[in-house]
């Protein structure tokens, strides 16, 4: 949608202030690129602000708009407490889709999804090691009722995500393939403004899935799964012809059906990944498999399920934004330690990616894991 159709909706902005602060009156800020900058043009005020600007041709699209556009993680708290319910995510994706039709997408971010299209993932990894992480060849290209799509991060940079993912669906005795066709889900490329990109990448996915007749897609990484539940049918203009589920959701129904696990006497405290959580409503099936791991105790942080901060690392704003990043990790970590908890697990591969880096600047002796690769440990 082009900005202008969100006119309304722009103009609906009461200026509430209750997309910076986590509660009424608290000193608690929500949105990552504000705690950082400061400035009310970087938090959801100031952007609607800009938007009315646009659209009332105020002002023009320049750098500093885009400076501003592209600092959002889109973890998507500000629409969460936003008093008029507007939908600020998608006010932000038409303004960064008409900042990237006049070349003004920062060049970090540009050179990513560039990546991702040319060399199917964002990373410029050769496309022949995309499953290097896989245990055996047996699953690739297998016809199955279910396909595990694995995703860039988890196949290049997180492999232990991939690798227990797999793991995991084997021992549920789920029938699952693996597409040896797989490429970038297209989100970097949404993220950056190019729909048609994105929707390159999507269709080829989709098609590709279409073609092992699987009816059911796996994912590990929630930014996939967003891609694929609220994102391709948008872009393709159709429904897809699958379910697309986290893994965390299937293995609750492998639980309920009686698989058991070995005992781990560990204190653990989980991160709600803001695409995973705020974006796809998933909350309860990671929780539920951390409790069905006999000896484990769950505490919680101070912010927690649809009050969660954001790690700092959505939206692929490390790139070019990186000491926003740091800064936002290194909060959210120290929410995680001040739980006493000894076992930081998320769902998602750039969280872990953004734990592990603020734990090592740190030095904290919290272990960090994605909650496949710690759950694979239990079987």
């Amino acid at each position: 949608m082009k900005l202008a159709e969100y006119k309304n909706q722009i103009y609906s902005c009461l200026r509430c202030g209750f997309c910076f602060d986590h509660e009424v009156g608290s000193q608690a800020k929500i949105c990552p690129s504000h705690v950082t900058y400061g400035m009310e043009s970087f938090g959801a005020r100031g952007k609607l602000a800009i938007a009315r600007a646009l659209v009332d041709e105020a002002i023009e699209y320049d750098s500093d708009v885009a400076q501003r556009v592209y600092a959002c993680t889109e973890c998507g708290a500000c629409e969460e407490q936003c008093f008029k319910y507007l939908d600020l995510l998608g006010i932000y994706r038409a303004m960064k889709g008409e900042l990237a039709e006049r070349d003004l997408v920062p060049t970090a971010l540009a050179d990513v999804a560039r990546a991702a299209e040319r060399e199917g993932n964002p990373y410029g990894q050769a496309a022949g090691k995309r499953l290097d992480w896989a245990p055996g060849r047996e699953r690739v290209g297998k016809k199955a009722e279910t396909v595990f799509f694995a995703g860039c991060t988890p196949s290049y940079l997180r492999r232990g995500i991939a690798r227990g993912a797999y793991q995991l669906l084997e021992a549920g005795d789920v029938d699952f393939g693996l597409l040896a066709e797989e490429v970038c889900c297209g989100h970097p490329s949404y993220v950056a403004g190019d729909l048609a990109g994105a929707r390159a990448a999507v269709a080829r996915n989709v098609e590709a899935i279409e073609r092992s007749g699987a009816t059911r897609v796996v994912f590990a990484c929630p930014g996939c799964l967003a891609t694929f539940r609220d994102e391709a049918p948008e872009l393709l203009g159709r429904p897809l012809p699958f379910e697309a589920v986290h893994v965390t959701e299937l293995l609750t129904e492998r639980l309920a059906a009686g698989w058991r696990l070995r005992k781990q006497s560990r204190v653990v405290t989980y991160h709600d990944p803001c695409n995973l959580g705020r974006g796809l409503g998933i909350y309860d099936a990671p929780r539920r498999v951390i409790d069905a791991v006999p000896g484990v105790r769950r505490t919680e942080m101070r912010r927690t399920m649809a009050r969660s901060f954001c790690c700092g690392n959505g939206g692929f704003v490390r790139f070019g934004y990186e000491p926003m990043a740091i800064e936002n990790e290194a909060t959210r970590l120290e929410e995680a330690v001040a739980t006493g908890a000894d076992l930081l697990l998320s769902a998602c591969p750039a969280c872990q990616i953004a734990f592990l880096d603020a734990k090592r600047r740190a030095k904290a002796a919290i272990e960090v894991l994605d909650i496949v690769e710690w759950l694979a440990t239990a079987l």
